[in-house]
């Protein structure tokens, strides 16, 4: 549907919500038709443990942590709306809801959630990198394949 805008609307400066979404695939056998579509983690990821750490992503907080070191943001303190992680048939997405991001943010938390999922960090481990704010604590990034913008609400 196009709707006629008033000269002040800007694409990225108007948005009201950003709906990213992460994907990951779980699973031993390497994707076929998914191949590139999304994060191959064979190792079993605890969904309980991730939802436990996403939760505590939500409300405004500083994501120093999760910002690239790029990052041209003037504060690193964003409002998280919401994060769902949910599971069906070995593929796993994490929807994040946001008004803005920082450069490389939802990577970084992606890799950290799952550092917490297949238990390479306890949840108090995944606190206290994220309560540090710096960079050099984060897990490595997840890869750009599995990111997708789903949505952005104007």
């Amino acid at each position: 549907k196009i709707r006629k805008r008033n000269k002040n609307f800007h694409a990225r400066f108007s948005a009201k919500i950003r709906i990213y979404k992460y994907i990951i695939i779980n699973r031993l056998s390497g994707p076929v038709l998914e191949k590139n579509r999304g994060w191959h983690v064979m190792k079993k990821l605890d969904l309980k443990e991730m939802q436990k750490g996403a939760r505590k992503l939500l409300g405004t907080k500083d994501f120093s942590t999760f910002r690239a070191s790029t990052c041209k943001a003037k504060s690193p303190i964003r409002t998280m709306k919401s994060v769902k992680i949910k599971s069906q048939n070995n593929l796993i997405s994490i929807e994040f809801r946001s008004k803005s991001f920082l450069q490389k943010q939802v990577r970084s938390m992606v890799g950290c959630l799952k550092y917490l999922g297949e238990k390479k960090w306890n949840f108090r481990k995944f606190m206290s990198v994220f309560k540090s704010k710096k960079r050099e604590n984060c897990a490595p990034l997840a890869p750009p394949y599995g990111l997708y913008l789903e949505k952005i609400i104007y």
